[in-house]
């Protein structure tokens, strides 16, 4: 009709390399079928070098290895050549395995750098000694992701690593490129500490009620276990450690 917007619909489109194979379908149409044009992509992402794959995306050399799957779906205000980050939404599943995060420069993967925790300070990583001096080396990353007018956020983001379990819960705004961010590190320990907080974390538990149910079925895991509170921006974050005092039961005492 005369004056109505022309839709362009993507069929298939795959973008393939040595690292990775990106499928995607989608549109870029107007909601009203008048107006502004909204793009809209269904897409998958399979990765055999998590590692190598970010460097080609101009990210640096921030992880070493990494295989497995991000599928999601993601809109935004405007042309697919263009994405516009005020107006995004969609969300995003990650399924990762068999990697470990680098030291980086600074600036370079800067989300990345907060995600892997590779920001905390120095007064903070004489408690990971074993964990974070080399990188954390992981056994796997999961989680969900979802992006409202451009704020990122997700209630169930965890790594499972030999050493430890790194929960987080949190938002990210992508246009601002600021973050808050709750993380639980949890040591392994013979208790099951890690591979319980790997195995309990969900959307419907979220760290605060998963933390109450460490201290209750793990005490000492949960003594163990370190919460830090990420803000500001991506290229200088602000940690700050959150103190929780958990009494450990001596070993022979009664139960009240």
């Amino acid at each position: 009709a005369s004056g109505a917007a022309r839709d362009w619909r993507l069929s298939r489109l795959q973008l393939k390399n040595a690292d990775a194979v990106l499928n995607a379908t989608g549109n870029w149409a107007s909601e009203t079928g008048v107006g502004p044009r909204r793009t809209k992509l269904d897409w998958k992402l399979d990765v055999a070098d998590a590692g190598n794959f970010l460097e080609r995306m101009g990210q640096g050399r921030v992880l070493r290895g990494g295989r497995g799957q991000l599928t999601g779906q993601i809109g935004w205000s405007g042309s697919p050549l263009s994405p516009d980050y005020p107006s995004m939404a969609g969300k995003l599943n990650l399924l990762l395995d068999a990697g470990q995060f680098l030291k980086a420069e600074p600036g370079v993967g800067r989300l990345l750098g907060v995600l892997s925790l590779q920001s905390l300070p120095r007064r903070f990583l004489l408690d990971f000694r074993d964990v974070f001096a080399e990188g954390f080396a992981f056994d796997g990353v999961t989680g969900d992701v979802t992006v409202e007018r451009g704020m990122a956020s997700s209630s169930n983001l965890r790594m499972r690593g030999v050493q430890a379990a790194i929960l987080l819960e949190g938002r990210a705004d992508l246009a601002a490129e600021t973050q808050n961010l709750r993380v639980l590190v949890v040591p392994e320990m013979s208790a099951g500490g890690a591979a319980l907080a790997y195995a309990a974390i969900n959307p419907a538990i979220g760290l605060g009620a998963f933390l109450a149910q460490l201290v209750l079925s793990r005490p000492m895991a949960a003594a163990n276990t370190h919460e830090f509170h990420i803000t500001g921006n991506w290229d200088d974050p602000k940690v700050e450690r959150v103190e929780h005092r958990i009494d450990v039961p001596s070993k022979g005492a009664s139960a009240p």
